[in-house]
């Protein structure tokens, strides 16, 4: 066939598919003009009757922020948000620039927030403030009425800006201190009570080398501190461990996947997949993997997000024993999108999180118990309202910083401090409110007891394979 024929019928092939797509394109168009024209039509009413002083920009931009406010909020995606100039510029804010506090672990208590512990040389401990006072007020804010949450922000802010507070101490004696905020490094994993030399217990039965580990938050240092304080207890024998993943909200994805990457040397992880993103997975590696002890993953309904991929990754490779309550089930992949403007943005769901074995994390709006979401523990201990916060209790008891003027140390472990009396007391005062870490120790003294009972994601998968992310079911 000749070149110029063959390009006439290529031109031909064009203009029909133009012709074919152009009344879907209209009918696009015309859905918005019918869509919109109220709102064209209400500006124009009030630009010609309207007695007030018109300005014609703020109306504008005020109709366009509650349309985008309205189209996310009708998305039905509870994580979705508009940030409108000011709230994007204050994310930014907090982002990009170098955050601080004052270095201070604290309760909500009913007159305030108590001080359970300082960060080594923090703010906090450089102005006197000891565990047990209890902050009343911050920057004339009432603590109590602030809350835990809103007061924590409040104490939280720039390095180098001032913050005030009212503090009633043990004594009775109500004063005020101003501090300074600073940079805080927070140490994240932590032992089950703190030792007057300033360190951690981990040992829950050291006779049959059984330890804890607890993660409050997947922060940037999280692998960094959980080798310091795992590798001297591989050095002494540990065969056995109870990793506490219960309050824990959530974090970094990459810190999650490095930590589940300490435990596990081949294997997916953890696997991102959205109707309108690009799939990605996530594999274990060989290099820096701990020995092969047993672990028993503590979860809660507050365990969430990267907290929940750990412990979700561990089970499907069989290679941990869940125990405690199903998990929050929150596994979807947010993105920030700027808009066109470059002043305002968008943040909504484009993916899922998938587990090893092809389940999708997520809880779905309306999703019922029966659905599949979270993570479900093998060994269920569900706690009543009223038992969880006991067992808050006795955990913030347990965090609160002893006080010895010349034992202040930073080490996360004390290697050469002998078992006393006194650590079987603690423990077993803890355990009277923690059916969940009972548990988890008498399953760790069975020697087969830290193999998941969930099936082997072999035993999943069709043909015994390991599946890909392009066969991860997506939530219905």
């Amino acid at each position: 066939m000749p070149k110029r024929n063959l390009a006439w019928i290529l031109v031909v092939a064009l203009i029909a598919l133009l012709f074919w797509r152009m009344p879907q394109t209209i009918a696009d168009r015309d859905e918005l003009t019918t869509h919109f024209a109220p709102m064209l039509d209400a500006r124009a009413q009030i630009l010609k009757r309207s007695a007030e002083p018109i300005d014609d920009a703020r109306l504008t931009q005020a109709a366009a922020a509650a349309g985008i406010d309205a189209m996310i909020r009708a998305l039905g995606d509870p994580y979705a948000l508009y940030f409108d100039r000011e709230a994007f510029r204050e994310f930014r804010k907090q982002t990009e620039g170098v955050f601080g506090g004052i270095g201070v672990d604290v309760q909500a208590v009913p007159e305030g927030l108590r001080v359970l512990g300082r960060v080594r040389g923090s703010p906090a401990e450089r102005a006197g403030l000891m565990p047990g006072d209890v902050i009343l007020s911050i920057d004339d804010y009432r603590a109590a009425e602030l809350g835990l949450v809103d007061g924590v922000n409040r104490l939280s802010g720039t390095p180098g800006t001032p913050v005030r507070l009212s503090v009633r101490r043990v004594d009775g004696r109500v004063g005020d201190l101003q501090l300074v905020r600073d940079i805080i490094q927070i140490n994240p994993v932590r032992g089950w009570s703190r030792r007057h030399s300033g360190g951690w217990r981990f040992w829950l039965d050291e006779p049959r080398r059984i330890a804890y580990v607890r993660i409050i938050k997947f922060m940037p240092n999280v692998v960094r501190q959980l080798d310091a304080v795992i590798e001297p207890l591989l050095e002494r024998g540990l065969s056995a461990l109870v990793l506490d993943l219960r309050e824990n909200t959530g974090g970094l994805l990459r810190t999650a996947i490095e930590v589940a990457d300490r435990f596990l040397d081949r294997g997916i992880i953890v696997a991102t997949r959205g109707p309108r993103a690009e799939a990605r997975e996530w594999f274990a590696q060989p290099e820096d993997t701990y020995p092969p002890i047993r672990v028993v993953v503590l979860v809660n309904r507050t365990t969430a997000s990267a907290a929940e991929i750990v412990a979700g990754a561990l089970q499907d490779h069989r290679r941990a024993l869940i125990v405690g309550e199903r998990t929050y089930g929150k596994g979807s992949v947010q993105e920030l999108i700027s808009l066109q403007d470059q002043q305002t943005a968008i943040k909504i769901t484009t993916g899922f999180y998938f587990l090893p074995s092809g389940r999708c994390l997520q809880k779905r709006a309306g999703a019922s118990a029966e659905d599949e979401w979270g993570v479900e523990p093998a060994t269920k201990i569900e706690l009543t309202e009223r038992q969880r916060q006991q067992w808050l209790d006795a955990w913030n008891l347990g965090m609160i910083e002893p006080i010895e003027d010349d034992a202040a140390t930073s080490q996360p472990i004390d290697e050469g401090v002998p078992h006393s009396p006194s650590d079987d007391a603690l423990l077993e005062a803890l355990l009277a409110t923690d059916p969940q870490l009972a548990a988890a120790i008498e399953l760790l003294r069975q020697p087969d007891a830290a193999a998941s009972t969930r099936p082997s994601m072999a035993e999943r998968s069709p043909g015994g394979t390991d599946r890909s992310a392009s066969g991860l079911r997506p939530p219905s």
